[in-house]
């Protein structure tokens, strides 16, 4: 399935359904909801006569625009009909609902602390993310994770930006960081890869020889040899500070 068509439009799509008194969801016209297969084999969604899945999902006008939700919480959905595609390489369960359908029973959930980490390592660890989610949308998934989920990550959400920003890697280099890129300034979107990449994401021989992944990280450390020695390495070799 081609999506390279469909245009980002939050404003259409935000036109494209309401939110009822009773707190459900219905449609004004004809849409799909995207989410991968993969959720239905990780426990992040559950598909029978409804479908409940964690809410990182894709809004699609077929053939016109898209627009992704994501909050941390489940919900469920009564589409008329299913399907599954194939998007740059992924599977992806595809639901379908006409006029009038329901999109989501109740915008009332009970919220999951254990969300959190649900989503870490789904997008985080392994940088897992589906085809309609963006650089930004990925940077602020946890912004409101203590509303949502009923869970806070610290005092503040903004040590996993800190995170998100490690992840961003240049298009044209992936072992510079995408904030000191040109791509950057151009414009062009990063190549995010999951925390669990030590051979990009570590600084310095020491940490990546004494870190996880042994074989990737110390291929790493001979393939790019370090240009500078880092404050833990002065530590270890005692240098006065």
């Amino acid at each position: 399935m081609d999506v390279s068509g469909l245009k980002r439009d939050r404003a259409k799509i935000r036109k494209a359904y309401t939110i009822n008194d009773d707190f459900s969801v219905t449609a004004n016209r004809r849409l799909e909801v995207h989410i991968p297969k993969r959720f239905t084999e990780n426990g992040m969604a559950i598909v029978g006569d409804k479908v409940t899945t964690t809410l990182v999902a894709g809004l699609v006008i077929p053939g016109e625009a898209y627009s992704p939700w994501i909050a941390l919480v489940d919900v469920i959905m009564a589409p008329m009909g299913m399907r599954e595609v194939g998007i740059n390489g992924v599977q992806y369960v595809v639901m379908e609902f006409e006029e009038g359908d329901v999109l989501i029973e109740n915008l009332r959930y009970i919220q999951d602390p254990n969300k959190n980490y649900a989503y870490f390592m789904e997008f985080d660890l392994y940088a897992k993310l589906p085809w309609y989610m963006s650089d930004k949308d990925f940077t602020a998934l946890y912004d409101h994770a203590a509303k949502e989920s009923g869970a806070g990550l610290g005092g503040t959400p903004q040590h996993m930006r800190v995170y998100a920003s490690l992840m961003m890697r240049d298009p044209d280099n992936l072992d510079n960081a995408y904030r000191n890129s040109k791509a950057m300034l151009e414009g062009r979107p990063p190549v995010i890869v999951g925390l669990n990449n030590g051979a990009m994401l570590i600084d310095g021989t020491f940490s990546k020889i004494t870190g996880g992944f042994l074989q990737d990280n110390t291929v790493s450390a001979i393939i790019n040899p370090d240009t500078k020695v880092t404050d833990l390495e002065e530590v270890i070799k005692g240098v006065p500070r």
